[in-house]
Protein backbone atom coordinates (compact mmCIF):
# COMPACT_ATOMS: atom_id res chain seq x y z
CA UNK A 1 0.00 0.00 0.00
CA UNK A 2 0.78 3.34 -1.08
CA UNK A 3 2.43 5.54 1.84
CA UNK A 4 -0.07 8.25 3.65
CA UNK A 5 1.90 11.11 2.20
CA UNK A 6 2.24 9.64 -1.13
CA UNK A 7 -1.67 9.30 -1.91
CA UNK A 8 -2.41 12.58 -0.42
CA UNK A 9 -0.03 14.31 -2.63
CA UNK A 10 -1.72 12.57 -5.45
CA UNK A 11 -4.84 14.28 -4.02
CA UNK A 12 -3.46 17.24 -3.61
CA UNK A 13 -2.50 17.69 -7.39
CA UNK A 14 -5.77 16.71 -8.82
CA UNK A 15 -7.74 19.45 -6.14
CA UNK A 16 -4.97 21.92 -7.53
CA UNK A 17 -5.77 21.27 -11.06
CA UNK A 18 -9.51 21.73 -10.20
CA UNK A 19 -9.01 25.30 -8.07
CA UNK A 20 -7.12 26.20 -11.30
CA UNK A 21 -10.15 25.41 -13.47
CA UNK A 22 -12.53 26.98 -11.12
CA UNK A 23 -10.49 30.12 -11.40
CA UNK A 24 -10.28 30.41 -15.09
CA UNK A 25 -14.14 30.33 -15.03
CA UNK A 26 -14.42 32.81 -12.21
CA UNK A 27 -11.97 35.42 -14.62
CA UNK A 28 -14.76 34.55 -17.40
CA UNK A 29 -17.54 35.52 -14.97
CA UNK A 30 -15.85 38.20 -13.09
CA UNK A 31 -16.26 40.95 -15.73
CA UNK A 32 -20.33 40.47 -15.59
CA UNK A 33 -21.31 39.44 -12.11
CA UNK A 34 -20.55 41.41 -8.29
CA UNK A 35 -17.39 39.10 -6.80
CA UNK A 36 -19.54 38.27 -3.60
CA UNK A 37 -22.41 36.84 -6.47
CA UNK A 38 -19.74 34.41 -7.84
CA UNK A 39 -18.97 33.85 -4.28
CA UNK A 40 -22.74 32.89 -3.54
CA UNK A 41 -23.16 30.58 -6.04
CA UNK A 42 -19.98 29.11 -5.76
CA UNK A 43 -20.43 27.84 -2.63
CA UNK A 44 -23.89 26.87 -3.84
CA UNK A 45 -23.20 24.32 -6.29
CA UNK A 46 -20.04 23.40 -4.38
CA UNK A 47 -21.99 21.51 -1.99
CA UNK A 48 -22.41 18.81 -4.87
CA UNK A 49 -19.04 16.98 -4.43
CA UNK A 50 -19.60 16.59 -0.95
CA UNK A 51 -23.31 15.39 -1.48
CA UNK A 52 -22.04 12.78 -3.83
CA UNK A 53 -19.22 11.63 -1.33
CA UNK A 54 -21.91 10.92 2.28
CA UNK A 55 -24.04 9.64 -0.51
CA UNK A 56 -21.11 7.28 -1.91
CA UNK A 57 -20.16 6.31 1.24
CA UNK A 58 -23.40 6.01 2.82
CA UNK A 59 -21.93 9.17 5.71
CA UNK A 60 -24.87 11.07 6.22
CA UNK A 61 -25.72 9.53 9.70
CA UNK A 62 -22.38 11.50 10.39
CA UNK A 63 -23.92 14.93 10.07
CA UNK A 64 -25.88 15.37 13.68
CA UNK A 65 -22.18 14.95 14.96
CA UNK A 66 -21.20 18.66 13.55
CA UNK A 67 -24.10 19.67 15.64
CA UNK A 68 -21.83 20.79 18.78
CA UNK A 69 -20.85 23.95 20.09
CA UNK A 70 -16.70 23.26 19.43
CA UNK A 71 -16.97 22.10 16.13
CA UNK A 72 -20.00 24.62 14.89
CA UNK A 73 -17.40 27.12 16.36
CA UNK A 74 -14.97 25.69 14.26
CA UNK A 75 -16.91 25.69 10.95
CA UNK A 76 -17.56 29.76 11.89
CA UNK A 77 -14.09 30.68 11.82
CA UNK A 78 -13.67 28.33 8.84
CA UNK A 79 -16.73 30.00 7.07
CA UNK A 80 -15.29 33.63 7.96
CA UNK A 81 -12.22 32.82 6.31
CA UNK A 82 -13.30 31.39 3.42
CA UNK A 83 -15.71 34.00 2.50
CA UNK A 84 -13.20 36.72 3.00
CA UNK A 85 -10.43 34.31 1.13
CA UNK A 86 -12.53 34.13 -1.62
CA UNK A 87 -13.54 37.20 -2.07
CA UNK A 88 -9.81 38.66 -2.35
CA UNK A 89 -8.54 35.98 -4.74
CA UNK A 90 -11.92 35.81 -6.98
CA UNK A 91 -11.09 40.10 -7.30
CA UNK A 92 -7.49 39.67 -7.76
CA UNK A 93 -8.28 37.45 -10.83
CA UNK A 94 -10.33 40.28 -12.17
CA UNK A 95 -7.62 42.70 -11.81
CA UNK A 96 -4.64 41.13 -12.61
CA UNK A 97 -3.27 38.42 -15.02
CA UNK A 98 -4.19 35.09 -13.92
CA UNK A 99 -0.72 33.27 -14.05
CA UNK A 100 0.18 36.33 -11.37
CA UNK A 101 -2.69 36.36 -8.85
CA UNK A 102 -2.31 32.39 -8.71
CA UNK A 103 1.18 32.32 -8.15
CA UNK A 104 1.16 34.90 -5.34
CA UNK A 105 -1.59 32.91 -3.49
CA UNK A 106 0.69 30.18 -3.62
CA UNK A 107 2.36 31.25 -0.74
CA UNK A 108 -0.21 29.09 1.29
CA UNK A 109 1.96 26.98 2.32
CA UNK A 110 4.33 28.58 4.51
CA UNK A 111 1.49 30.45 5.77
CA UNK A 112 0.46 26.14 6.84
CA UNK A 113 3.93 25.77 8.28
CA UNK A 114 3.47 29.04 10.27
CA UNK A 115 0.17 28.74 11.38
CA UNK A 116 0.99 24.75 12.46
CA UNK A 117 2.82 26.30 15.39
CA UNK A 118 0.21 28.15 17.64
CA UNK A 119 -2.68 25.64 16.37
CA UNK A 120 -1.59 22.57 16.08
CA UNK A 121 1.59 22.72 18.71
CA UNK A 122 3.59 21.67 15.71
CA UNK A 123 7.86 22.24 16.29
CA UNK A 124 8.92 24.58 12.99
CA UNK A 125 12.71 24.45 13.33
CA UNK A 126 15.55 26.81 11.64
CA UNK A 127 14.99 25.29 8.06
CA UNK A 128 11.20 25.53 8.02
CA UNK A 129 11.49 28.97 9.32
CA UNK A 130 14.31 29.34 6.50
CA UNK A 131 11.71 28.28 3.64
CA UNK A 132 9.13 30.40 5.17
CA UNK A 133 11.61 33.50 4.92
CA UNK A 134 12.83 32.64 0.82
CA UNK A 135 9.19 31.78 0.37
CA UNK A 136 8.16 35.48 1.27
CA UNK A 137 10.83 36.90 -0.57
CA UNK A 138 10.10 35.14 -3.92
CA UNK A 139 6.15 37.44 -3.21
CA UNK A 140 7.95 40.46 -2.25
CA UNK A 141 10.12 39.76 -5.95
CA UNK A 142 7.02 39.18 -7.91
CA UNK A 143 4.67 41.85 -6.40
CA UNK A 144 7.93 44.69 -6.63
CA UNK A 145 5.88 46.77 -3.74
CA UNK A 146 8.47 49.71 -4.49
CA UNK A 147 8.19 49.65 -8.42
CA UNK A 148 6.15 51.79 -10.68
CA UNK A 149 4.20 48.82 -11.59
CA UNK A 150 2.61 47.56 -8.61
CA UNK A 151 -0.79 47.87 -7.88
CA UNK A 152 -2.36 47.15 -4.38
CA UNK A 153 -4.80 44.35 -6.09
CA UNK A 154 -1.33 41.99 -6.22
CA UNK A 155 -2.01 42.07 -2.19
CA UNK A 156 -5.10 40.14 -1.99
CA UNK A 157 -3.90 37.07 -3.53
CA UNK A 158 -1.40 37.28 0.05
CA UNK A 159 -4.44 37.75 1.62
CA UNK A 160 -6.47 34.90 0.25
CA UNK A 161 -3.84 32.73 0.71
CA UNK A 162 -3.54 33.42 4.42
CA UNK A 163 -7.30 33.01 5.13
CA UNK A 164 -7.21 29.52 3.03
CA UNK A 165 -4.33 28.33 4.83
CA UNK A 166 -6.68 29.31 8.37
CA UNK A 167 -9.17 26.88 6.57
CA UNK A 168 -7.00 24.26 5.61
CA UNK A 169 -5.17 23.63 9.06
CA UNK A 170 -8.52 23.66 11.07
CA UNK A 171 -9.45 20.87 9.51
CA UNK A 172 -6.88 18.90 11.79
CA UNK A 173 -8.70 19.86 14.48
CA UNK A 174 -12.04 18.18 13.80
CA UNK A 175 -12.39 14.08 15.30
CA UNK A 176 -10.06 11.87 12.60
CA UNK A 177 -13.47 9.71 11.94
CA UNK A 178 -15.15 12.43 11.36
CA UNK A 179 -15.59 12.21 7.41
CA UNK A 180 -14.06 15.19 4.97
CA UNK A 181 -17.27 15.23 3.33
CA UNK A 182 -19.32 16.06 6.11
CA UNK A 183 -17.06 18.47 7.32
CA UNK A 184 -16.80 20.06 3.84
CA UNK A 185 -20.69 20.26 3.37
CA UNK A 186 -21.41 22.05 6.94
CA UNK A 187 -18.71 24.73 5.91
CA UNK A 188 -19.57 24.88 2.06
CA UNK A 189 -23.22 25.66 3.60
CA UNK A 190 -22.20 28.29 6.32
CA UNK A 191 -19.96 29.97 3.93
CA UNK A 192 -22.82 30.29 1.42
CA UNK A 193 -25.17 32.31 4.00
CA UNK A 194 -22.31 34.68 4.85
CA UNK A 195 -21.76 34.80 1.61
CA UNK A 196 -24.99 35.81 0.88
CA UNK A 197 -25.33 38.20 3.57
CA UNK A 198 -22.80 40.31 2.81
CA UNK A 199 -23.45 40.45 -1.14
CA UNK A 200 -26.87 41.94 -0.16
CA UNK A 201 -25.49 44.25 2.70
CA UNK A 202 -22.55 45.60 0.50
CA UNK A 203 -23.20 44.74 -3.30
CA UNK A 204 -26.36 44.31 -5.60
CA UNK A 205 -26.97 41.12 -7.28
CA UNK A 206 -27.20 40.88 -11.40
CA UNK A 207 -29.33 38.36 -12.64
CA UNK A 208 -27.82 35.47 -14.68
CA UNK A 209 -27.84 36.41 -18.06
CA UNK A 210 -27.95 33.16 -19.93
CA UNK A 211 -28.31 29.28 -19.84
CA UNK A 212 -24.60 29.86 -20.82
CA UNK A 213 -23.47 31.64 -17.92
CA UNK A 214 -26.05 29.65 -15.29
CA UNK A 215 -23.66 25.81 -16.36
CA UNK A 216 -20.70 28.30 -15.75
CA UNK A 217 -21.35 28.66 -12.25
CA UNK A 218 -22.23 24.83 -11.81
CA UNK A 219 -18.82 24.66 -12.82
CA UNK A 220 -17.58 27.16 -10.67
CA UNK A 221 -19.35 25.25 -7.48
CA UNK A 222 -18.47 21.52 -8.70
CA UNK A 223 -14.39 22.33 -9.39
CA UNK A 224 -14.18 25.01 -6.80
CA UNK A 225 -16.20 22.20 -4.06
CA UNK A 226 -13.94 19.38 -5.72
CA UNK A 227 -10.80 21.25 -5.09
CA UNK A 228 -11.54 22.24 -1.65
CA UNK A 229 -12.57 18.53 -1.23
CA UNK A 230 -9.47 17.36 -2.42
CA UNK A 231 -7.32 20.02 -0.58
CA UNK A 232 -9.33 18.83 3.34
CA UNK A 233 -8.82 15.14 2.59
CA UNK A 234 -5.41 16.09 1.57
CA UNK A 235 -4.35 17.32 5.09
CA UNK A 236 -6.38 14.87 6.95
CA UNK A 237 -4.48 11.91 5.39
CA UNK A 238 -0.97 13.71 6.39
CA UNK A 239 0.75 16.35 8.07
CA UNK A 240 -0.27 19.43 6.70
CA UNK A 241 3.61 20.91 6.05
CA UNK A 242 4.60 17.52 4.69
CA UNK A 243 1.79 18.13 1.80
CA UNK A 244 1.62 21.56 1.68
CA UNK A 245 4.17 21.70 -0.71
CA UNK A 246 2.13 20.00 -3.37
CA UNK A 247 0.26 22.76 -3.87
CA UNK A 248 2.83 24.04 -5.83
CA UNK A 249 2.55 22.16 -8.76
CA UNK A 250 -0.40 24.33 -9.24
CA UNK A 251 1.68 26.96 -10.47
CA UNK A 252 2.61 25.81 -13.77
CA UNK A 253 -0.83 24.28 -14.68
CA UNK A 254 -2.00 27.89 -14.05
CA UNK A 255 0.94 29.39 -16.26
CA UNK A 256 -0.79 26.85 -18.81
CA UNK A 257 -4.03 27.35 -18.59
CA UNK A 258 -3.60 31.85 -18.28
CA UNK A 259 -1.25 31.23 -21.90
CA UNK A 260 -4.74 28.90 -23.24
CA UNK A 261 -7.76 31.23 -22.08
CA UNK A 262 -6.28 34.53 -22.09
CA UNK A 263 -3.23 34.60 -24.00
CA UNK A 264 -1.30 35.59 -20.98
CA UNK A 265 2.75 34.73 -20.27
CA UNK A 266 3.81 37.05 -18.15
CA UNK A 267 7.28 35.88 -17.45
CA UNK A 268 8.64 38.96 -16.75
CA UNK A 269 6.46 38.97 -13.36
CA UNK A 270 7.01 35.87 -12.60
CA UNK A 271 10.87 35.14 -12.27
CA UNK A 272 12.80 35.24 -10.55
CA UNK A 273 10.49 35.45 -7.59
CA UNK A 274 8.81 31.75 -8.73
CA UNK A 275 11.87 30.42 -8.38
CA UNK A 276 12.40 31.32 -4.23
CA UNK A 277 8.87 30.33 -4.05
CA UNK A 278 9.48 26.76 -5.50
CA UNK A 279 12.45 26.37 -3.92
CA UNK A 280 10.85 27.17 -0.50
CA UNK A 281 8.48 24.51 -1.11
CA UNK A 282 10.78 22.06 -1.78
CA UNK A 283 12.86 23.07 1.18
CA UNK A 284 9.88 22.21 3.27
CA UNK A 285 9.16 18.82 1.70
CA UNK A 286 12.95 17.76 1.87
CA UNK A 287 13.12 18.74 5.75
CA UNK A 288 9.78 17.14 6.72
CA UNK A 289 11.14 13.65 4.57
CA UNK A 290 14.42 13.99 6.26
CA UNK A 291 12.29 14.60 10.18
CA UNK A 292 10.28 11.32 9.38
CA UNK A 293 13.16 8.81 8.51
CA UNK A 294 14.79 10.50 12.01
CA UNK A 295 11.50 9.61 13.59
CA UNK A 296 11.03 6.22 11.79
CA UNK A 297 14.65 5.03 12.91
CA UNK A 298 13.86 6.48 16.92
CA UNK A 299 11.19 4.55 16.87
Amino acid sequence: MLPPVLIAAGVMLFGVLAFDMMGVLVRMLGGTYPILQIAVLRNLFGVLPAVFLLWRAGAFASLPAMMNRRLLLLTLIRSMAVVLAQFSFYTALTRIEFATATALAFCGPMFITALSIPVLGHHVGVWRWSAIIIGFVGVITIMQPFEDGFVWFMVLPVMAAFFYAVSSILVRLFPSEMPSAAIQLNQQVLTCVIALAALLIFQQPVPVASVNDGLLFVLVGIFGGTGVMCIVIAYRLADPSSVSPFEYFGIPISFCLGWVFFAEAPFGDLFPGIIFIVSAGILIMVRERITARRAAGGA
